[in-house]
């Protein structure tokens, strides 16, 4: 088979997109790491988010911060309400504003295990599967009962009236049923597969199911080595046991394509962020 130019291979996802029935959305940290977003080294991001932390508590990252010993729940839920901020506040990323642009007319589904939010401020919230969790929502640690909650007014509250690091006693976030400190609604041990999660997840298997003989195309955008048996796992082997179905990938670093899948899927390894503007400025031209 011959190998397919850049161009060739931009000019072959328009015309998937275009001519699908269904589009199944998957993204991962590589859509916001291509904005600047970063969570997991030592970056500009962080400096100007969390240099102040950084210098308290000696870690040179937000993943570091993340799983740093901290001593008091005060000093923990400072560093959360911070983050959570951060997620909140932050502008729709270039990727996810190019990428409605080339969905935005299509019958879609979105599956992600980005936790930053960054899907729903461009994307219906209602057709997102938000598989690991996000900053919108908070959880009781003990799991004492089915509920989560709106997380994003109490973060605000939080965050500024953080001080050294460190929030008071009085404002460390607790359960109102059982009175234990609340944790962030994010993938963790203690993380709670809820009934609001139990439905999203719901919704998301009918949709494939609804559109399986359909012509549908999986986009797997950003998903590298951490998390694909989420997503890019099962997105490969739907478009190997549907008979209409393809599969784009878009990723920095992507491993080679396995041969069953070959002739199904276009892959483009390269900075997403100049892909899918790549892809928008081609659409708009055509």
């Amino acid at each position: 088979m011959m190998q397919l130019t850049y161009q060739e291979k931009l000019e072959g996802i328009i015309k998937k997109i275009e001519e699908a029935d269904a589009v199944v959305i998957g993204g991962a940290s590589g859509m916001s790491a291509a904005c600047g977003f970063d969570y997991y080294t030592h970056s500009p991001f962080f400096e100007k988010y969390f240099s102040d932390f950084g210098e308290i508590y000696k870690e040179p990252s937000c993943w570091g911060l993340v799983y740093h010993r901290y001593r008091s729940h005060e000093e923990r839920w400072a560093y959360m309400a911070r983050s959570g901020c951060v997620m909140l506040d932050l502008p729709a990323g270039k990727t996810y504003t190019d990428l409605y642009e080339l969905t935005k007319n299509k019958d879609y589904y979105i599956i992600t295990t980005n936790q930053d939010a960054q899907f729903s401020k461009v994307f219906n919230p209602e057709k997102i599967f938000t598989i690991q969790g996000d900053a919108h929502w908070m959880q009781c640690s003990r799991r004492c009962h089915d509920k989560i909650y709106p997380s994003d007014e109490t973060l605000h509250k939080l965050n500024a009236a953080i001080v050294d690091g460190k929030l008071p006693s009085e404002m460390v976030p607790r359960c109102p049923v059982c009175g234990e400190v609340m944790e962030p609604w994010v993938k963790s041990y203690v993380f709670h597969y809820c009934s609001q999660w139990e439905r999203e997840q719901d919704k998301y298997h009918e949709y494939l199911v609804d559109h399986q003989k359909q012509k549908i195309v999986f986009l797997a955008l950003g998903i590298g080595r951490m998390t694909p048996e989420f997503i890019k796992h099962p997105f490969m082997n739907m478009t190997y046991n549907l008979k209409d179905a393809s599969l784009v990938i878009l990723n920095k670093g992507e491993d080679p394509v396995p041969s069953e899948i070959r002739d199904k899927t276009i892959c483009i390894d390269g900075d997403i962020l100049k892909t899918l503007d790549d892809l928008v400025s081609m659409k708009n031209n055509m």
